[in-house]
């Protein structure tokens, strides 16, 4: 990580890098991508930030940086750590001297790095999210399971006494999966013993039975998956369309879907069996 007296002459434009040569040949890959996101950044901190009478001054305390598909493949693993770590700092530290000394209320500044598929190489685009105080998603301890209850044909009742009146109660047989993978990452299943599930980004007030998270132009709850007798209902019920085998699915609309047909929401790729 660079000093941050060195970011700021770059943020500032105080070093002339695209002047010479010699200047150019300092700045790393690395370097250069950093120094343009971190603009695009400031740039909507500037255009977001207001003072109340009296008052802090408020920020978004969340930042989404969308890059294109080609750089979102370049940075990754340690190397895109590094680039959110580096941001955070820089930009946190770019807040506190873009207020002239004044009272900040947003003391942290968060950043995540995104897909848009519509970027070409090179492209940022930055959306600033002021719900940071938004219900989190939380994880409780797992009860431990209850052990194994034999029973007799015809009998509800447990064959040792010591686990009292437990009935055992057979699961139920999956209806149809549901195989989604984010874009780059590992694959997951879903098995579904209901007609109907929720798919969506979810939240502590909006459960769904599908998550998926980690892009914001997912909606909380944004697609209702029905099982009919030969196919599926998707019924869109998010902010941005779903896509189907290249079919857009506006918002508020709906369409039948077969087994193995491709479905596309955010970065999100799935198919049902």
């Amino acid at each position: 990580m660079k000093l941050w007296s060195e970011v700021k002459k770059w943020l500032d434009g105080e070093d002339a890098i695209s002047q010479t040569p010699e200047a150019l040949a300092q700045l790393s890959e690395w370097d250069e991508f950093f120094v343009k996101i971190a603009r695009e950044v400031e740039t909507v901190m500037k255009r977001e930030m207001f003072t109340p009478p009296g008052g802090q001054t408020y920020l978004p305390g969340e930042y989404i940086i969308y890059l294109s598909k080609e750089d979102d493949a370049v940075w990754q693993g340690r190397k895109r750590e590094g680039l959110e770590e580096g941001l955070a700092v820089s930009l946190s530290q770019r807040a506190k001297e873009m207020v002239g000394g004044k009272s900040l209320k947003t003391d942290k500044i968060a950043l995540s790095l995104s897909i848009d598929g519509a970027l070409n190489k090179g492209s940022v685009r930055v959306q600033a999210v002021w719900d940071d105080n938004s219900p989190k998603t939380e994880v409780t301890a797992r009860k431990p399971k209850p052990k194994p209850v034999a029973v007799e044909p015809g009998n509800t009742e447990p064959l040792n006494d010591e686990d009292g009146d437990r009935t055992v109660i057979r699961p139920r047989a999956p209806l149809f999966t549901v195989n989604f993978q984010r874009q780059g990452g590992e694959p997951e299943t879903f098995k579904s013993s209901k007609a109907k599930i929720e798919i969506g980004r979810g939240s502590k007030d909006f459960p769904v039975d599908v998550k998926l998270d980690g892009d914001q132009e997912v909606s909380r709850k944004h697609a209702i998956l029905t099982k009919q007798e030969a196919s599926f209902k998707l019924e869109c019920v998010g902010r941005n369309a779903i896509e189907v085998d290249g079919r857009e699915i506006q918002p508020g609309e709906s369409a039948e879907v077969q087994a193995g047909q491709s479905v596309k929401i955010g970065i999100y790729d799935l198919k049902i069996a």
